[in-house]
C-alpha cells in the first residue's frame, strides 16, 4: 500500500469518526479502567511496546495501537527515513490473528544535525499511531509487530523485536493511552496540493551531470521554524535538503540527486514539509536526466 493510500485511511477513519475533534473528545472522556499493552522490551538507549486506546471501535471497524518509544535523556530514534545515516524506523504485522491490515503513521519528525550527518527523527517520548482493521469485526485482533528500528547518541543501537497485544472492540479504554495516541495524530502530516497555505509549490531539477533538486515552499507561518524532508522510490539514498533562501512566506530548499533511485527516468518523491505545529505531505513526480 503506498504513503499517500496510508494517510488517506487515517483521514477517512477520522471523518467516520466524526473528525479528529471528536475522536478526541471521545478518547477523552473514556473510562480509565485498563487497556492493551505489551510488556516494555528494553534496549540500550530506551524502551518500546504497544499500547491501544481501547474503547468502541470506529464506524468503519478500524481500531487505534500505537507503537510507543521512550528513549532515555540524551538519546533519539529515528522517523521511517532516517537522513544521511541510521536505521528507519519500521514495523511489520505478519503473524497477527484477526487481522484484515495494519498500517503505522509517522508524526512530523525534526533535524538533528551532529559533526558527522544529519539525521531525522524524535527526542522523548513519541507514539507512532497505528490504524488497524480487523478482518472480524466481533473478534479481538492479535496484533504481533516485528519492529525495526535504531537509538542514538554518541553511538547507535539498532532494536529488533517481536512485540504483541490484543485490541478487543468494547473493551475498557485507557484515559493515558488514549491520550497519547491522540496528541500522536494530530501531529500526522496532512496530505496537499500545491496552492495550499502550507505546500510545496514548485519543484524542478537543474544541472547536468549532476542535477538538484529545486523545491519552493509555502508556508503558513513564516515565523514559525520550518523544514523540509524528501524520500525518494525504494532503493534510494538521499540527503537532507539545504536551506537556500527565504523571503517572507517562501523558502527555497535544495537536494542533490545522488543517491535517488529511478525507473525509465523518472521518479515518484515523498515531499513532506513541517512549519511549526502543521505538516503537510505531498507526492511529486519528476524527471531525472
Amino acid at each position: 500500500m503506498s504513503p499517500m493510500s496510508i494517510i488517506a485511511l487515517f483521514a477517512n477513519s477520522l471523518r467516520m469518526c466524526g473528525c479528529l475533534a471528536a475522536l478526541s473528545a471521545a478518547l477523552a472522556l473514556a473510562s480509565p479502567a485498563q487497556a492493551g499493552s505489551s510488556p516494555w522490551h528494553e534496549a540500550m538507549g530506551g524502551k518500546i511496546r504497544l499500547i491501544t486506546a481501547g474503547g468502541s471501535a470506529n464506524e468503519d471497524g478500524s481500531l487505534l495501537a500505537g507503537l510507543e518509544i521512550r528513549p532515555d535523556p540524551g538519546w533519539k530514534t529515528y522517523w521511517r527515513f532516517p537522513g544521511d545515516s541510521g536505521l528507519g524506523t519500521q514495523a511489520e504485522f505478519a503473524g497477527s490473528a484477526n487481522l484484515a491490515t495494519a498500517q503505522m503513521a509517522f508524526p512530523a519528525p525534526t533535524r538533528h544535525v551532529d559533526p558527522y550527518s544529519v539525521t531525522i527523527g524524535y527526542e522523548g517520548p513519541t507514539v507512532l499511531p497505528i490504524l488497524v482493521h480487523p478482518q472480524s469485526a466481533d473478534a479481538p485482533v492479535s496484533l504481533i509487530a516485528n519492529v525495526t528500528m535504531g537509538l542514538c547518541k554518541q553511538v547507535c543501537v539498532p532494536v529488533m523485536t517481536q512485540l504483541q497485544v490484543e485490541l478487543t472492540p468494547g473493551a475498557p479504554a485507557d484515559a493515558p493511552q488514549a491520550a497519547a495516541i491522540r496528541t500522536a495524530l494530530a501531529k500526522l502530516p496532512q496530505l496537499a496540493q500545491p496552492g495550499d497555505p502550507l505546500s510545496v509549490s514548485r519543484v524542478s531539477v537543474e544541472g547536468g551531470a549532476a542535477p538538484v533538486l529545486k523545491m519552493t515552499a509555502q508556508l503558513s507561518d513564516p515565523d514559525a521554524p520550518f523544514d523540509l524532508f524528501v524520500e525518494g522510490p525504494e532503493g534510494s539514498y538521499l540527503s537532507v535538503p539545504t536551506l537556500e533562501t527565504q523571503d517572507g512566506d517562501r523558502a527555497v530548499f535544495s537536494l542533490s540527486l545522488d543517491g535517488l533511485a529511478s525507473a525509465d527516468g523518472k521518479a515518484l518523491l515523498r515531499l513532506t514539509l513541517v512549519n511549526g505545529d502543521k505538516a503537510a505531505d505531498q507526492t511529486w513526480a519528476i524527471d531525472v536526466p
